[in-house]
């Protein structure tokens, strides 16, 4: 078994691109309208290759996303509201790296990130009874 990373961006058309980070002979890669349908593009893409090249190892998908890739990525599960909440970043800004009409600085993904690994934590403690 392999962990492999997995970088998905946003393209300049909207849609996803998701490409695995390895040195094997053979290259698979993932598209989509969305994450969810770029990365079920990936595991298919991922599928193929193995039929071809039985060699290749088992892989898990570790997923870095680009700051667009990510707010459609939680789209749904958080709304942005949620993540100015999260983050401390106006959600009309966050609304403009979503869309690709910005992209934020690094130290804004950084304080998207940090905001971010600031809330896991917080549920990671949470116990239900």
């Amino acid at each position: 078994m392999e962990n492999i990373t997995v970088i998905i961006e946003r393209n300049n058309d909207g849609t996803f691109t998701a490409v695995p980070q390895h040195k094997h002979k053979i290259g698979f890669i993932g598209m989509g309208k969305t994450v969810e349908e770029t990365m079920t593009d990936l595991q298919n893409s991922y599928n193929e290759a193995k039929e071809m090249l039985p060699s290749l190892p088992e892989m898990i998908f570790e997923y870095k996303f680009d700051t667009a890739s990510f707010l459609q990525y939680i789209n749904g599960k958080l709304n942005l509201a949620d993540l100015q909440t999260i983050t401390g970043i106006n959600r009309h800004q966050l609304s403009h790296y979503a869309t690709g009409k910005s992209r934020p600085s690094g130290k804004t993904v950084r304080k998207i990130q940090e905001g971010i690994i600031r809330f896991s934590e917080e549920l990671h403690r949470v116990c239900l009874v």
